[in-house]
């Protein structure tokens, strides 16, 4: 944890409260590897906020989620602290009127990269773990064996390995160095590409064994910042009534894959869906497939521009088709 950067960030909110009528960042969660949501309402709880590489969870879905997250005063903006993949999610809503960038005050934060807390667990056992600290390209875990060292390359989200905007694309104001990207553009894709790559046969069986692990708990969904419509989403609605709740295989495909459809040319990649899932599956594989084809047919890529619309929300009434 970069005490600095969490001084920084706190020294700045300050100096913005009195513009704010909220302000939406990251704190401390039960334990040392656990961050949590937190909702500024006054200047006291300002010393609440901090920034390490745990802050996982992508806060823009809460202001379209969670309205009204604000008390309304339209005289006064919302600040939100937001990683690069986050500014992305935010610049996609901005593009479909969902939120208004003139109320919002971003605090850009860029990113070394997330911590996988599994694959660290997996090292280390959960209950033994007591600090953890990155220090250059290394991460040094203290556990009750004392101090564990590994690369921060094999302890990463898989996302953040893949990361092309690793510096908010969108702030008001930027907490910390720039960060350059670890691929070029090309490459980012190699996950999705060695999917399509297989027979048709050997895909099916991939997605059938993955998607068949699938409880339908929806946390996918739920984590999404851009699935916006959840009280009328297809998985639970009863007029018109596109799927059961059964468990079997042909209802998981009808919903990963309708979800993955709605997020064509949206997703803005920031991994909350394979992030949350209980199963770990890799489901955000299916979305960079989407952004694979949207890119090399319409190049395009979502939460790049505010003022530009995403292809697939477009309607002209003189389409060919051709």
């Amino acid at each position: 944890m970069n005490r600095n950067l969490i001084l920084e960030l706190q020294k700045q909110a300050e100096q913005i409260w009195p513009e704010l009528d909220l302000l939406i960042g990251w704190g401390a969660g039960f334990d040392e590897l656990h961050t949590t949501p937190v909702f500024v309402r006054n200047p006291s709880e300002i010393a609440r906020l901090i920034w390490n590489p745990f802050c996982a969870q992508n806060l823009s879905g809460y202001l379209v989620k969670a309205a009204p997250v604000s008390t309304g005063d339209k005289n006064k903006k919302i600040g939100i602290c937001v990683k690069g993949c986050d500014s992305r999610s935010l610049i996609a809503l901005i593009q479909e009127n969902l939120i208004d960038r003139d109320r919002l005050y971003v605090i850009g934060l860029p990113c070394r990269g997330i911590l996988d807390l599994r694959s660290l667990v997996a090292r280390c056992g959960v209950s033994k773990i007591m600090a953890v600290q990155v220090s250059g390209d290394r991460v040094e875990v203290e556990n009750e064996k004392g101090l564990q060292q590994f690369l921060l390359e094999d302890v990463l989200m898989r996302k953040c390995k893949r990361c092309l905007y690793p510096n908010p694309v969108i702030h008001d104001v930027l907490i910390g160095e720039p960060v350059s990207p670890r691929l070029e553009k090309h490459e980012i894709y190699a996950d999705a590409a060695r999917i399509e790559q297989l027979p048709l046969p050997e895909r099916l069986s991939f997605w059938q064994e993955q998607l068949d692990r699938c409880i339908r708990c929806y946390a996918c969904r739920n984590a999404c910042p851009l699935c916006v419509c959840q009280d009328r989403c297809i998985a639970e609605t009863r007029d018109p009534k596109w799927l059961t709740q059964y468990m079997g295989l042909p209802e998981k495909f009808m919903f990963h894959f309708i979800h993955a459809m709605h997020l064509a040319g949206r997703c803005t990649e920031c991994g909350e869906c394979e992030r949350v899932c209980p199963m770990e599956i890799p489901v955000a594989l299916i979305k960079e497939g989407l952004n694979k084809i949207t890119n090399e047919l319409l190049d395009f890529e979502a939460g790049l521009d505010p003022q530009k619309v995403p292809p697939l929300l477009t309607f002209d009434a003189g389409e060919t088709g051709i």
